[in-house]
């Protein structure tokens, strides 16, 4: 391969846009270009080829600084001594966000073996890997494999990717795609994962990547927002930032920050006022003329935040769970702060029931993270990917966390303190308490209709709407609905809204029975019957009820299907056995559809 190599070596004054190009001539990966990672694993043999050589079972890897994507191309020679298999591959990573791979990266990669004995292209999204180009099955199939490897991307995220054994005359076109998933990179690396026995058996020469780096046309973001005691404010963005033209300015009396100090990396600052911060008050942080350092505005300019209170059993309440992700996104669940206090949830972890009772080792919400009093806080593999698919608004509080896949049918989800013997919350959800339009619920959420309503009871749930990609994480939910108005005291049975279309887009999907009694005691039941009086749907039968509350109907009828377009009428029933008295009510309920 080495007379290839020397044909790189003499061209590369005319890839004015190469990114790296090095075939091992100097005898070591540490120069021209550096490389970093599993370097104990790694070697450069006598004949000028990178070779692994790996002691034990392992998966190793070797990474350089690398910024092509934009019209760029990925070339490679590898060679496999041995069978591919799921535990003997190689991998080589076009683009990637860090040069270490032990939780996870951003990238794109192509894969050479692995089960099926192919080529093919994926992309990583933190521990998610995903085929987007699924090459020729058996096409590494024998011992050994020796191929060149090339991909290539346009501007508009068109892959192409393509493969050639010594053999053959030509590339073989392995497949194409679109995918703009990932806006660029900053590392392009080598992997592999070998077996006991095959330590030594990976080959890597003839790297050369050319290519523009992807242009920076994204708003920052921030990341951390935080007050600390007495007078500051520390502000984390998700890239470096231009703060020369920028200005701050808190409401409430406090102004403009006395001083401010900004970090070595531009991506945080820290505001000093010349007032202390009050317990018990909200502040709003107003911010203008901040921008990265490429020239694109930060889009969000005002947070608030205030001194942090204890938190209490009963403030914080699971609200929303996305427990089988849609097909280009992730899991994630949502909690909301029921409390008017500014509570810190930091160190909190989020986990299941095992089936003896005891609770697995879950996840802990990351450090410097809090939430407002009446906020929403939604945890997720990767906030981007989850903040992309479901179209967020720019106030959803949506963080990356790491993370344990959730069951798909049904689990116990428990909200607890790092010693994990104090409980927040606990919710068994079920795929069965998705609305009956609702065929497949993959990549629906379950969100809670309001937070006053109790947490295990399957009314108390609804499929997230279609018109918000079926969630709403970090923001309000598209069913909540406000169940305690006190404007109706004259009444004792009436219906919100008295015409509903159960057709799960967000808009009047349910019908709430509301209710408010003269005394305690009274034992209710609830039917709803068609024109005719025919029954279509028991509500509740022989139900205590308390001195104010609701029923819920979402359509369904007794057979479990949406009930057909029309006048209902609901016979509710109130009986009191103390006192004697009963009362009974017909009221006309409308299901229509848009």
């Amino acid at each position: 391969m080495k007379k290839s190599s020397l044909f790189f070596v003499i061209l590369m004054p005319f890839f004015c846009n190469a990114q790296v190009n090095d075939s091992f001539l100097d005898g070591n990966f540490i120069n021209n270009p550096i490389w970093s990672g599993s370097t104990s694993n790694f070697t450069v043999n006598n004949a000028l080829q990178l070779q692994s050589q790996a002691s034990a079972t392992s998966t190793s890897w070797l990474f350089t600084p690398s910024e092509a994507f934009d019209d760029a191309v990925w070339e490679c020679w590898v060679k496999i001594d041995y069978t591919t298999s799921a535990s003997n591959y190689a991998s080589i990573y076009l683009t990637s966000d860090r040069n270490d791979l032990s939780a996870g990266c951003y990238g794109y990669y192509v894969q050479i073996g692995g089960t099926n004995d192919e080529v093919s292209l994926f992309v990583q999204e933190g521990t998610k890997k995903t085929k987007i180009i699924d090459g020729t099955d058996k096409r590494t199939d024998g011992s050994p494999v020796e191929m060149r490897i090339k991909v290539t991307r346009d501007a508009r995220g068109n892959f192409t990717l393509y493969s050639k054994k010594p053999t053959e005359t030509d590339f073989v076109t392995e497949g194409a795609t679109t995918n703009n998933a990932l806006k660029g990179g900053t590392y392009f690396g080598l992997l592999y994962a070998n077996t006991t026995t095959t330590g030594s058996a990976y080959y890597f020469d003839d790297i050369v990547v050319t290519g523009h780096k992807a242009p920076d046309v994204e708003a920052p973001r921030w990341t951390t927002f935080t007050l600390e005691q007495p007078n500051k404010l520390r502000l984390a963005f998700s890239e470096p930032m231009d703060f020369s033209k920028a200005t701050f300015s808190v409401d409430k009396g406090t102004g403009t920050p006395a001083s401010q100090m900004i970090a070595d990396d531009k991506s945080s600052i820290v505001l000093n006022f010349s007032s202390d911060f009050e317990r018990g008050t909200i502040y709003t942080l107003q911010v203008s003329g901040l921008m990265d350092v490429a020239g694109n505005a930060l889009a969000e300019t005002q947070r608030s935040i205030g001194i942090i209170e204890p938190k209490a059993e009963g403030d914080l309440r699971i609200n929303e769970v996305m427990f089988e992700n849609p097909l280009n996104s992730l899991e994630y669940i949502e909690i909301y702060n029921n409390s008017e206090k500014v509570i810190d949830v930091s160190g909190l972890v989020f986990t299941t029931r095992k089936t003896d009772g005891t609770l697995n080792t879950g996840n802990k919400i990351p450090a410097q993270t809090w939430m407002l009093p009446r906020g929403y806080l939604a945890l997720c593999e990767n906030a981007d990917s989850v903040r992309n698919y479901h179209h967020c608004p720019l106030d959803a509080n949506i963080i990356t966390t790491s993370w344990s896949s959730l069951n798909n049918e049904s689990a116990t989800l428990v909200l607890t303190n790092a010693t994990k013997d104090t409980i927040y919350d606990e919710l068994t959800y079920n795929a069965k308490w998705h609305h009956v339009l609702v065929k497949n619920t993959k990549g629906v959420a379950l969100e809670r209709i309001n937070p006053e309503l109790p947490t295990q009871e399957a009314t108390s749930w609804h499929s997230a709407a279609s018109e918000v990609n079926y969630g709403t994480p970090g923001y309000l939910n598209s069913q909540y609905r406000d169940i305690l108005s006190g404007d109706e005291i004259q009444k004792s049975v009436w219906l919100e809204p008295e015409a509903f279309s159960p057709d799960n887009d967000g808009v009047d999907d349910v019908c709430f029975v509301k209710y408010k009694t003269d005394t305690d005691g009274y034992v209710a039941n609830a039917i709803i019957l068609n024109a005719v009086g025919v029954k279509v749907y028991h509500l509740a039968t022989n139900i205590l009820l308390s001195s104010e509350g609701f029923l819920s109907w979402d359509g369904r009828t007794d057979a479990g299907k949406i009930a057909n377009s029309g006048v209902y009428v609901l016979y509710f029933e109130m009986f009191n056995p103390k006192t004697g008295t009963r009362k009974q009510l017909k009221l006309p309920v409308v299901v229509s559809s848009r």
